[in-house]
C-alpha cells in the first residue's frame, strides 16, 4: 500500500497529514467497536488481547522477513514499545469507554504531544519554544475545563476513572519518544509493527492469566467473534501506517494525531451511541486542539518531512535516518 502511495505525485507533507487524519479515523473507530464489545460484557483487558494478537499476526503473515521479528537486538524494543504504546493504554481506555464514553476517551488521545513535548525537551530531542509553550498551555487548559465539565455532566463519574484517563496520554508519549530514539537500524515498519502488537499480546496475555481474566467465554455473546476479527484487521492496518508516519515525521508531530482521533471520536460517540456532549465541551475540545495547532505552527511543516531530510531532528539524533534507509 505504501509502495503505491510513494509512486503518486505526491509532496511528503501530503502523505505525512493523509496517514496523520487515516491515523486518527481508525483510532476513533477502534474505541467505537470497543465500547461495543466491552458492552457485551468483554474484559477490556482480553478485548485487548485479542485484537493485538489478531492484528500481530496478520502484519507478521504479511512481512517478507518473517524471521526477522526474532532478532534478539529487537525484544526490548517490542517489550517497550508494545506496553507503552499500545497495552497500557489500550486496557486503560477499552475499560474506560463505556464509563466515560468513546468521545471523552478520544480526547484523552489528543493530549500526548503535551507530555511529548515535556519528555522531548527534557532530553534535547525538540528545542525549548515559546509559541509552542503557549499552544499547549492553552490545550492543557481546555483539556481541564472538559474534564470538569463531563464530570459535572455524570452524576455517578468516579474522580478516579478521569484520573485512570490520563495514563492513555503519558504511555503513549513515552511511546512516541521510544520509537522514534530507539528505532531499530535496518528494520522496516511493517516488521517493528508486527513485533510490537504482538508483545502487547503476550503482555496482556499474562495479564490475563495472573488475574484469572477469561480470554475466551460463551458468556461474551455470538456478535463477540465478529467484532474482534473486523478489530483485528483495523487494527493491523492502523499500526501499519501509524509506523509508516512515525518513520517520516517527529515525535511531537506524531503525536498530533490524538487530536485527529478526539474529533473522530466525538463523531462517532454521537452517531453510533447517542453520546451527548454540551456545547462547553465541543467548545473545549475546539480549544484543545486549536491550541494544539498553535504549537506546531512554526514547526508543522519542517516535522513532516521524511528522515532523510536535512531536519534539525535529524541532525540531533541521526539513528533516525536509518528508518528511511529501511
Amino acid at each position: 500500500m505504501m509502495a503505491l502511495i510513494q509512486r503518486l505525485p505526491l509532496p511528503p507533507q501530503t502523505i505525512a497529514w493523509g496517514l496523520l487524519v487515516a491515523n486518527g479515523f481508525l483510532i476513533a473507530l477502534m474505541l467505537a467497536l470497543a465500547k461495543a464489545a466491552t458492552a457485551q460484557g468483554v474484559p477490556a483487558v482480553t478485548y485487548a488481547f485479542w485484537q493485538t494478537l489478531i492484528a500481530g499476526s496478520v502484519l507478521l503473515l504479511g512481512s517478507a522477513r518473517f524471521s526477522a521479528i526474532f532478532e534478539r537486538r529487537l525484544t526490548t524494543y517490542f517489550v517497550i514499545s508494545g506496553l507503552t504504546g499500545i497495552a497500557i493504554p489500550n486496557a486503560i481506555a477499552f475499560y474506560l469507554v463505556n464509563k466515560l464514553g468513546a468521545g471523552f476517551i478520544g480526547i484523552m488521545y489528543a493530549l500526548p504531544p503535551i507530555f511529548t513535548f515535556l519528555i522531548a525537551t527534557t532530553m534535547g530531542l525538540e528545542q525549548r519554544n515559546w509559541t509552542k509553550l503557549t499552544g499547549l498551555s492553552i490545550a492543557v487548559s481546555a483539556c481541564a475545563w472538559i474534564v470538569l465539565q463531563r464530570h459535572s455532566e455524570m452524576n455517578q463519574a468516579n474522580g478516579l476513572w478521569f484520573a485512570l484517563g490520563f495514563l492513555i496520554p503519558a504511555m503513549l508519549s513515552i511511546g512516541n519518544v521510544y520509537r522514534s530514539v530507539a528505532w531499530p537500524r535496518q528494520t522496516k515498519p511493517l516488521i517493528l509493527a508486527a513485533g510490537t502488537l504482538l508483545a502487547s499480546a503476550i503482555s496482556l496475555g499474562a495479564l490475563a492469566l495472573l488475574t484469572e481474566t477469561p480470554l475466551f467465554s460463551q458468556d461474551f455473546g455470538q456478535p463477540f467473534l465478529g467484532i474482534i476479527i473486523l478489530q483485528g484487521l483495523l487494527t493491523a492496518l492502523t499500526y501499519y501506517c501509524a509506523f509508516e508516519l512515525q518513520k517520516r515525521t517527529s515525535p511531537v508531530f506524531y503525536s498530533q494525531l490524538g487530536a485527529v482521533a478526539a474529533v473522530f471520536g466525538l463523531i462517532i460517540g454521537i452517531a453510533w451511541f447517542n453520546e451527548s456532549y454540551s456545547l462547553s465541551i465541543w467548545l473545549g475540545a475546539i480549544m484543545v486542539i486549536a491550541g494544539l495547532r498553535v504549537s506546531n505552527r512554526a514547526a508543522s511543516v519542517k516535522n513532516c518531512q521524511p528522515p532523510g531530510d536535512d531536519t534539525g531532528y535529524i541532525r540531533q539524533h541521526p539513528e533516525a535516518r536509518s528508518a528511511q534507509d529501511a
